[in-house]
């Protein structure tokens, strides 16, 4: 849970370990951390992460909301 930088976490281990670890990486604070156990499948080491920016909570033009056509 103190490890800080990581982006994933590969792991073979036996299913109680990997229990442990599972536990370990949802009690960590900041970003959720992937714990990736199919290491057959090396497209599961392609990371995606996105940013989303509310402007209007952030007191963008709300009257661009209101202009949307539906």
């Amino acid at each position: 849970t103190g490890l800080r930088g990581l982006a994933a976490v590969v792991s073979e281990a036996p299913e109680e370990a990997l229990r442990a670890q599972r536990r370990a990486l949802a009690a960590r604070d900041g970003m959720l951390v992937p714990l990736i156990v199919e290491s057959e499948n090396p497209e599961r080491y392609l990371l995606e992460r996105l940013t989303c920016i509310d402007t209007t909570a952030a007191g963008g033009n709300a009257s661009l909301l209101a202009s949307a056509e539906e």
